[in-house]
């Protein structure tokens, strides 16, 4: 049964419409009622509705236009709207969308449709409540905490240099800017997953595919040497995509598979076709990790997937996270399997061209 806080407006000027809504819907939501546009909008101030179900054919504001003000509010914006009309046309549909209906229904109401969509818009509603708030938390939490990390990490910087220090003592303060330095990586990791997920790419260069693997392996320092890269048979061959993200994208990959690994690790480059028959680019990084379960196997891009509860603070996987939103964004695919010997292979498939 829905909260019976999820509130209902019904916007109608036939009474008898507004009856039939209440029959269908009053065990369920709470509802408000308005005769007309006018006071509909003072409606939408008083109660606040999650749903709003607006006729369109109204005397004095016609439907259009309230849903244009709502929708163009910034307090009210959220609010879901299901225009309701006696017609259908799609001229009808399209001007709601327009003026930015989230749906639209016909009378004769048929019952069942009616509820399962101010159900669904209710539910939906509440999601992006949740996600806004979720959000809204992180970059609390962001600022709330970077003035006193960077603090911290640079204080504790200065202390380093410090050449008299015992060994105890540099010890200490070395732990604390690790710890520092860790939490501030992992706040602005979960910042970052947070506005991949809100994002959406258009913008797309060309990326050489050898150049590009030869850059990254500069940017990795002194583990570059641990890892060994097969490119011939895509010498000179390009792929588009958004070089920062992918850059990023490799650069996390390569540094989980050094860090598990006790050998060299492999990556090779491809031409290969997905499952629905695309040309793309296959990556494939091996790695001599000892062993990996199930259940790693099956959450190892959960981004809040904790290895070892003993060990909780070396939990939030939010790099492997970042590396399945990268290449979801590039219509791309990524996953991780075992060897036939020993280690794990993940795979990284990119399509040449995103927007075809």
């Amino acid at each position: 049964m829905m909260n019976k806080r999820t509130r209902v407006l019904i916007v109608d000027d036939d009474e008898r419409n507004v009856k039939i809504l209440y029959e269908i819907l009053e065990d369920e939501f709470e509802l408000y009622s308005a005769g007309d546009g006018e006071l509909a909008l003072i409606e939408v101030e008083k109660s606040s509705p999650d749903v709003i179900l607006l006729d369109i054919m109204m005397p004095g504001i016609n439907g259009y236009e309230v849903c244009r003000r709502v929708k163009n509010s910034a307090n009210y914006r959220g609010i879901k709207i299901i225009l309701v009309s006696g017609k259908g046309l799609t001229e009808e549909r399209l001007k709601g969308y327009e003026a930015g209906a989230d749906d639209f229904v016909v009378k004769p109401f048929d019952m069942d449709e009616i509820y399962a969509k101010v159900q669904v818009f209710a539910k939906l509603k509440s999601m992006e409540e949740v996600n806004k708030l979720k959000t809204d938390f992180l970059n609390l939490i962001n600022h709330e905490t970077g003035t006193p990390l960077n603090h911290i990490i640079g204080v504790t910087n200065l202390l380093l240099m410090n050449n008299n220090l015992s060994g105890d003592v540099l010890g200490g303060i070395k732990d604390i800017s690790n710890a520092a330095n860790n939490l501030n990586n992992k706040i602005s990791n979960i910042l970052f997953l947070s506005k991949l997920k809100q994002e959406t790419l258009s913008d797309f260069t060309d990326i050489d595919i050898s150049s590009m693997l030869l850059e990254i392996q500069s940017f990795l320092g002194d583990i570059a040497e641990n890892i060994n890269i097969e490119f011939n048979a895509v010498e000179g061959q390009s792929f588009k995509g958004d070089f920062t993200l992918i850059q990023k994208l490799f650069l996390y990959l390569f540094r989980n598979a050094v860090a598990v690994s006790d050998s060299i690790i492999c990556c090779r480059a491809k031409c290969s076709t997905n499952k629905n028959g695309m040309l793309g680019i296959l990556f494939e990084i091996e790695d001599s990790r000892a062993d990996i379960s199930d259940f790693q196997l099956e959450n190892f891009f959960d981004p809040f997937y904790v290895d070892d509860l003993m060990l909780h603070g070396e939990g939030l996987n939010t790099t492997m996270a970042i590396c399945s939103e990268i290449s979801h964004l590039h219509h791309g695919t990524i996953d991780i399997k075992r060897n036939e010997s020993s280690g794990a292979c993940l795979s990284v498939w990119l399509p040449f061209d995103p927007t075809e």
